[in-house]
């Protein structure tokens, strides 16, 4: 009996542990984990970057590049190639060449810039992760780092870009439902199609391409096409994309 009475204790002290080492472990990982907005500035940003939460457009105002992306890619290379990585130069460049709040100002957003670059660079390196998964992943990253005004001003919308999501998007589907039917994927594919696309749809459906449909057909009906002759392929295909533009309007 108490050889019984020990086993059971030595036991239960066992899952005690275990469970104590995992709540240990896990708020450790939550106490550690980066905020991507902490991260988006050092000493000198910290100030401007805060009060650009509260008032981005003044990036819009005399004085500003009007091209804000063009302008961060163009330091980023002066500050790799010319400077050799060399924040310090960076900032002391800014300042010269825009003088009194401009330049700090600018310094912010390049800061917070580089630092949604490295993260994305990170995840889009990450071999665990499908194309899909890392677009939504650094798209997710911008929404966290910068204001909307500013996140619209240096990434400005582009009709390309929801086509590019949607055939991930698909891919990715595929990938995780390899055995799912034309009929399902066709109708995750219009789904997620209307959502992407919204009320922009007029505009956006005249920037897909031929390849885009070409590739939306193969990845919705590759079973079916498996075992057609070339000829018969360019039939089908050319009836399935007039039936999934048909479709979608409808």
């Amino acid at each position: 009996m108490n050889k019984k009475k020990t086993i059971f204790i030595l036991f239960i002290t066992i899952l005690l542990s275990f469970l104590l080492g995992g709540l240990v472990y896990i708020l450790f990982l939550k106490k550690n984990k980066e905020n991507p907005k902490e991260s988006s500035f050092d000493s000198r940003s910290e100030i401007y970057w805060q009060r650009l939460q509260n008032r981005p457009e003044v990036l819009k105002g005399s004085g500003y590049p009007s091209d804000l992306r063009d302008f961060l890619e163009t330091i980023r290379g002066k500050e790799s190639f010319l400077w050799k990585g060399d924040r310090e130069e960076t900032y002391r460049y800014l300042l010269q060449e825009f003088p009194d709040e401009r330049g700090h100002v600018l310094y912010a957003v390049y800061v917070a810039f580089m630092n949604w670059k490295d993260k994305s660079l990170e995840i889009e390196s990450s071999p665990s992760l499908s194309q899909y998964e890392k677009l939504t992943a650094v798209n997710r990253l911008k929404e966290e780092i910068f204001p909307k005004f500013l996140n619209e001003l240096i990434f400005p919308k582009h009709p390309t870009s929801p086509p590019v999501i949607l055939l991930s998007f698909l891919e990715d589907y595929i990938q995780r439902n390899p055995y799912s039917y034309a009929r399902e994927r066709k109708r995750i594919f219009l789904r997620k199609k209307a959502a992407l696309y919204q009320e922009e749809k007029w505009d956006i459906q005249s920037w897909e391409s031929p390849s885009f449909y070409r590739q939306v057909v193969e990845l919705i009906y590759e079973r079916e096409m498996k075992e057609m002759s070339e000829e018969e392929k360019t039939f089908y295909r050319s009836s399935k994309i007039e039936e999934l533009k048909s479709d979608f309007w409808n």
